[in-house]
């Protein structure tokens, strides 16, 4: 489970990722889900999270997939997404 966010999941412009922005009721399942809301703890714990969903959002994912990479560092990181991967999996 130590493996960084870019080689367990698919990037946040992938069709993956497009293709769960056209199922709205799973994506906010996904979003309303405790794993989601553990992970999102966590990254707001790193700080700058707000800075780096705005920048994802406008088209650069970077610092984003930064913080990702940074939390799958820590064991408790890794085990949230690790269970964010199950919940896309289902």
């Amino acid at each position: 489970m130590s493996r960084s966010p870019s080689s367990s999941s698919p990037p946040l412009g992938s069709p993956e990722a497009a293709e769960l922005l056209r199922r709205p009721a799973e994506l906010r399942r996904l979003l309303q889900s405790p794993e989601t809301r553990r992970l999102i703890a966590l990254l707001q714990r790193q700080g700058n999270l707000d800075a780096a969903a705005r920048q994802a959002k406008a088209g650069d994912p970077s610092a984003l997939q930064a913080m990702l990479s940074s939390l799958s560092d820590s064991p408790e990181g890794a085990q949230a997404l690790g269970q964010m991967q199950q919940q896309l999996d289902r």
